[in-house]
Protein backbone atom coordinates (compact mmCIF):
# COMPACT_ATOMS: atom_id res chain seq x y z
CA UNK A 1 0.00 0.00 0.00
CA UNK A 2 1.10 3.34 -0.97
CA UNK A 3 1.59 6.12 2.30
CA UNK A 4 2.34 9.35 2.25
CA UNK A 5 3.72 11.61 4.88
CA UNK A 6 1.45 12.12 8.21
CA UNK A 7 -0.81 14.56 8.51
CA UNK A 8 -4.25 14.63 10.89
CA UNK A 9 -7.53 13.08 10.13
CA UNK A 10 -9.29 15.63 8.16
CA UNK A 11 -11.75 17.80 10.30
CA UNK A 12 -14.95 16.32 7.87
CA UNK A 13 -14.07 12.59 9.66
CA UNK A 14 -13.48 13.93 12.96
CA UNK A 15 -16.73 15.54 13.18
CA UNK A 16 -18.77 12.68 12.45
CA UNK A 17 -16.94 10.26 14.79
CA UNK A 18 -18.49 9.39 18.57
CA UNK A 19 -16.67 12.09 20.97
CA UNK A 20 -14.54 9.58 22.88
CA UNK A 21 -12.73 8.59 19.42
CA UNK A 22 -12.92 12.59 18.28
CA UNK A 23 -11.12 13.61 21.38
CA UNK A 24 -8.27 10.66 21.06
CA UNK A 25 -8.16 10.77 17.42
CA UNK A 26 -7.62 14.65 17.04
CA UNK A 27 -4.00 14.30 18.39
CA UNK A 28 -2.69 11.13 16.57
CA UNK A 29 -0.92 11.15 13.28
CA UNK A 30 -2.56 9.50 10.64
CA UNK A 31 -0.80 8.35 6.68
CA UNK A 32 -3.64 8.02 4.53
CA UNK A 33 -3.69 5.12 2.32
CA UNK A 34 -4.05 5.87 -1.36
CA UNK A 35 -4.89 2.12 -2.69
CA UNK A 36 -7.85 -0.37 -1.94
CA UNK A 37 -10.62 -0.52 -3.49
CA UNK A 38 -13.80 -0.59 -0.58
CA UNK A 39 -14.46 2.77 -0.76
CA UNK A 40 -14.15 4.17 2.41
CA UNK A 41 -11.01 6.40 3.91
CA UNK A 42 -8.27 4.63 5.45
CA UNK A 43 -6.05 5.60 7.59
CA UNK A 44 -2.57 4.23 9.02
CA UNK A 45 -2.38 5.72 12.65
CA UNK A 46 0.61 6.73 14.27
CA UNK A 47 -0.22 4.87 17.41
CA UNK A 48 2.14 1.54 18.73
CA UNK A 49 1.34 -0.55 17.76
CA UNK A 50 -0.04 0.52 14.70
CA UNK A 51 -3.60 0.82 13.74
CA UNK A 52 -6.11 1.55 11.38
CA UNK A 53 -8.95 3.57 10.52
CA UNK A 54 -11.96 3.04 7.86
CA UNK A 55 -14.52 5.36 7.33
CA UNK A 56 -17.15 5.28 4.99
CA UNK A 57 -20.15 8.21 4.97
CA UNK A 58 -21.57 7.29 1.44
CA UNK A 59 -24.30 4.58 1.34
CA UNK A 60 -22.51 2.16 -0.78
CA UNK A 61 -18.88 2.33 1.13
CA UNK A 62 -20.35 2.45 4.31
CA UNK A 63 -22.33 -0.98 3.55
CA UNK A 64 -19.00 -2.12 2.11
CA UNK A 65 -17.49 -1.86 5.33
CA UNK A 66 -20.34 -3.20 7.04
CA UNK A 67 -20.03 -6.12 5.35
CA UNK A 68 -16.17 -6.23 6.37
CA UNK A 69 -16.60 -5.88 9.84
CA UNK A 70 -19.32 -8.31 10.06
CA UNK A 71 -16.72 -10.98 7.88
CA UNK A 72 -13.32 -10.29 9.81
CA UNK A 73 -15.32 -10.64 13.10
CA UNK A 74 -16.47 -14.11 11.69
CA UNK A 75 -13.46 -15.07 10.60
CA UNK A 76 -11.35 -14.38 13.49
CA UNK A 77 -14.57 -15.90 15.72
CA UNK A 78 -13.20 -19.40 13.75
CA UNK A 79 -9.96 -19.03 13.96
CA UNK A 80 -8.46 -17.11 11.17
CA UNK A 81 -5.72 -14.62 11.65
CA UNK A 82 -7.10 -11.18 10.65
CA UNK A 83 -6.72 -7.54 12.42
CA UNK A 84 -8.16 -7.57 15.66
CA UNK A 85 -11.37 -5.27 15.37
CA UNK A 86 -10.65 -2.96 18.29
CA UNK A 87 -13.87 -0.88 18.37
CA UNK A 88 -16.62 0.15 15.42
CA UNK A 89 -19.31 2.82 15.03
CA UNK A 90 -21.89 2.57 13.12
CA UNK A 91 -25.12 5.36 13.35
CA UNK A 92 -26.82 4.28 10.37
CA UNK A 93 -24.84 6.80 7.71
CA UNK A 94 -22.01 6.61 8.80
CA UNK A 95 -19.51 3.44 9.83
CA UNK A 96 -15.63 3.13 11.32
CA UNK A 97 -13.68 0.86 12.05
CA UNK A 98 -10.07 0.53 13.77
CA UNK A 99 -8.17 -2.68 14.05
CA UNK A 100 -4.77 -3.05 15.31
CA UNK A 101 -2.21 -3.67 12.59
CA UNK A 102 -1.26 -7.46 12.46
CA UNK A 103 2.96 -7.60 12.89
CA UNK A 104 4.89 -8.12 9.89
CA UNK A 105 4.68 -7.31 5.86
CA UNK A 106 2.65 -7.85 3.24
CA UNK A 107 3.87 -10.79 1.08
CA UNK A 108 4.63 -9.12 -1.76
CA UNK A 109 7.40 -6.79 -0.07
CA UNK A 110 8.28 -9.61 2.43
CA UNK A 111 12.20 -10.35 1.97
CA UNK A 112 11.73 -14.42 2.15
CA UNK A 113 13.04 -16.61 0.27
CA UNK A 114 10.36 -17.61 -2.49
CA UNK A 115 11.06 -21.38 -1.43
CA UNK A 116 10.43 -20.29 2.07
CA UNK A 117 7.44 -18.06 1.20
CA UNK A 118 5.06 -19.34 -1.35
CA UNK A 119 4.59 -22.72 0.74
CA UNK A 120 3.66 -20.73 3.88
CA UNK A 121 1.29 -18.71 1.49
CA UNK A 122 -0.09 -21.83 0.32
CA UNK A 123 -1.13 -23.43 3.49
CA UNK A 124 -2.26 -20.41 5.15
CA UNK A 125 -4.99 -20.03 2.18
CA UNK A 126 -5.48 -24.43 2.45
CA UNK A 127 -6.23 -23.45 6.14
CA UNK A 128 -8.55 -21.13 5.74
CA UNK A 129 -10.15 -23.26 2.80
CA UNK A 130 -10.53 -25.92 5.44
CA UNK A 131 -13.15 -24.20 7.18
CA UNK A 132 -16.46 -25.58 6.45
CA UNK A 133 -18.47 -23.74 3.84
CA UNK A 134 -21.67 -24.67 5.02
CA UNK A 135 -21.29 -22.82 8.66
CA UNK A 136 -20.64 -19.25 6.84
CA UNK A 137 -23.12 -17.14 6.22
CA UNK A 138 -21.76 -14.73 3.59
CA UNK A 139 -22.65 -15.22 -0.01
CA UNK A 140 -19.77 -14.70 -2.61
CA UNK A 141 -20.64 -17.37 -4.94
CA UNK A 142 -20.35 -16.88 -8.76
CA UNK A 143 -24.09 -15.84 -9.33
CA UNK A 144 -23.29 -13.15 -6.60
CA UNK A 145 -20.01 -12.36 -8.28
CA UNK A 146 -21.58 -11.93 -11.85
CA UNK A 147 -24.54 -9.80 -10.94
CA UNK A 148 -21.91 -7.25 -8.77
CA UNK A 149 -20.01 -7.70 -11.97
CA UNK A 150 -22.69 -6.66 -14.15
CA UNK A 151 -24.06 -3.62 -11.83
CA UNK A 152 -20.12 -2.47 -11.84
CA UNK A 153 -20.47 -2.39 -16.03
CA UNK A 154 -23.74 -0.38 -15.63
CA UNK A 155 -22.68 2.02 -13.30
CA UNK A 156 -19.26 2.69 -15.76
CA UNK A 157 -16.97 1.66 -12.85
CA UNK A 158 -14.79 -0.82 -14.89
CA UNK A 159 -11.37 0.59 -15.48
CA UNK A 160 -9.75 -1.06 -18.21
CA UNK A 161 -6.56 1.02 -17.78
CA UNK A 162 -5.93 -1.81 -14.65
CA UNK A 163 -7.02 -4.92 -16.66
CA UNK A 164 -4.35 -7.62 -17.06
CA UNK A 165 -1.87 -7.51 -20.26
CA UNK A 166 -4.31 -10.69 -21.32
CA UNK A 167 -7.26 -8.29 -21.33
CA UNK A 168 -5.71 -5.07 -22.50
CA UNK A 169 -7.86 -4.97 -25.74
CA UNK A 170 -11.27 -6.63 -24.92
CA UNK A 171 -14.15 -4.27 -23.07
CA UNK A 172 -15.94 -5.13 -19.90
CA UNK A 173 -18.89 -5.75 -21.92
CA UNK A 174 -17.24 -8.20 -24.13
CA UNK A 175 -15.26 -9.90 -20.81
CA UNK A 176 -18.33 -10.16 -19.23
CA UNK A 177 -19.99 -11.86 -21.91
CA UNK A 178 -16.83 -14.24 -22.17
CA UNK A 179 -17.26 -14.93 -18.31
CA UNK A 180 -21.28 -15.06 -18.65
CA UNK A 181 -20.93 -17.92 -21.58
CA UNK A 182 -19.05 -20.61 -19.81
CA UNK A 183 -19.07 -20.73 -15.64
CA UNK A 184 -17.70 -23.75 -14.21
CA UNK A 185 -19.27 -25.93 -11.97
CA UNK A 186 -18.27 -24.01 -7.77
CA UNK A 187 -16.60 -26.25 -4.84
CA UNK A 188 -17.70 -24.40 -2.41
CA UNK A 189 -14.99 -23.01 0.34
CA UNK A 190 -14.71 -20.51 3.01
CA UNK A 191 -12.60 -18.28 0.26
CA UNK A 192 -10.98 -14.72 1.15
CA UNK A 193 -12.57 -13.24 -1.97
CA UNK A 194 -9.57 -10.50 -2.39
CA UNK A 195 -6.79 -12.33 -2.10
CA UNK A 196 -3.71 -10.91 -3.75
CA UNK A 197 -0.24 -10.93 -1.71
CA UNK A 198 -0.77 -7.33 0.00
CA UNK A 199 -3.52 -8.69 1.82
CA UNK A 200 -1.69 -11.89 3.16
CA UNK A 201 0.71 -10.66 6.41
CA UNK A 202 3.71 -12.25 6.95
CA UNK A 203 4.83 -11.98 10.46
CA UNK A 204 8.09 -12.19 12.29
CA UNK A 205 7.42 -16.05 13.23
CA UNK A 206 6.53 -17.10 10.32
CA UNK A 207 1.93 -16.78 10.82
CA UNK A 208 0.44 -15.49 8.01
CA UNK A 209 -2.98 -13.24 8.32
CA UNK A 210 -5.22 -11.92 6.23
CA UNK A 211 -6.48 -8.44 5.75
CA UNK A 212 -9.38 -6.57 3.88
CA UNK A 213 -11.51 -9.34 4.54
CA UNK A 214 -15.17 -7.56 3.46
CA UNK A 215 -15.72 -9.98 0.48
CA UNK A 216 -14.49 -13.53 2.46
CA UNK A 217 -17.40 -15.77 1.96
CA UNK A 218 -18.54 -19.35 0.46
CA UNK A 219 -17.14 -19.12 -3.06
CA UNK A 220 -15.07 -21.61 -5.43
CA UNK A 221 -11.74 -21.86 -4.09
CA UNK A 222 -10.30 -20.20 -7.48
CA UNK A 223 -11.76 -17.30 -6.50
CA UNK A 224 -8.92 -16.73 -4.42
CA UNK A 225 -6.22 -19.54 -6.44
CA UNK A 226 -7.09 -17.98 -9.67
CA UNK A 227 -5.86 -14.36 -8.61
CA UNK A 228 -3.06 -15.49 -6.21
CA UNK A 229 -1.52 -17.26 -8.92
CA UNK A 230 -2.12 -14.75 -11.02
CA UNK A 231 0.07 -12.18 -9.29
CA UNK A 232 2.50 -15.00 -8.30
CA UNK A 233 3.24 -15.26 -11.96
CA UNK A 234 3.93 -11.53 -12.45
CA UNK A 235 5.93 -11.39 -9.26
CA UNK A 236 7.94 -14.12 -9.39
CA UNK A 237 7.61 -16.49 -12.60
CA UNK A 238 4.89 -18.52 -13.53
CA UNK A 239 6.97 -21.30 -12.66
CA UNK A 240 6.69 -20.79 -8.70
CA UNK A 241 2.80 -21.03 -9.16
CA UNK A 242 4.08 -24.65 -8.91
CA UNK A 243 5.42 -24.06 -5.68
CA UNK A 244 2.66 -22.35 -3.79
CA UNK A 245 0.13 -24.93 -5.48
CA UNK A 246 2.16 -27.68 -3.51
CA UNK A 247 2.21 -25.60 -0.41
CA UNK A 248 -1.73 -25.51 -1.08
CA UNK A 249 -1.81 -29.03 -1.52
CA UNK A 250 -3.52 -29.09 -4.58
CA UNK A 251 -3.26 -32.73 -6.56
CA UNK A 252 -4.23 -31.46 -9.78
CA UNK A 253 -4.43 -27.77 -10.84
CA UNK A 254 -7.24 -26.46 -12.90
CA UNK A 255 -5.77 -24.08 -15.05
CA UNK A 256 -9.05 -23.01 -16.62
CA UNK A 257 -10.56 -22.46 -13.50
CA UNK A 258 -7.51 -20.39 -12.33
CA UNK A 259 -8.07 -18.18 -15.41
CA UNK A 260 -11.80 -17.97 -15.51
CA UNK A 261 -11.54 -16.50 -11.81
CA UNK A 262 -8.65 -14.55 -12.77
CA UNK A 263 -10.55 -12.80 -15.62
CA UNK A 264 -13.90 -12.25 -12.77
CA UNK A 265 -11.68 -10.71 -10.76
CA UNK A 266 -11.18 -7.57 -13.07
CA UNK A 267 -14.54 -6.44 -12.81
CA UNK A 268 -13.71 -5.57 -8.75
Amino acid sequence: MLVPMSVNLPHRILQKLPDAWRAELAAIGAEPITSGMSGANVFRLRTEPARFLKFADDDVAAQTLRQEIARAAWLAGHGVRVAPILRTHDDGRTAAMQTQALPGEPADRCDWPEARLLPAIGHALAQLHALPAIDCPFDESLAVRLKRARHAIEQGGVDVRHFASRNRNVTPRELFARVVANPPAEDFVVAHGDLTLSNMIISPDGAVGFIDCGHAGRADRYLDLGVLAAEIADHFGRRSVKTFARGYGVQRWNGRKAAYYADLYEFF
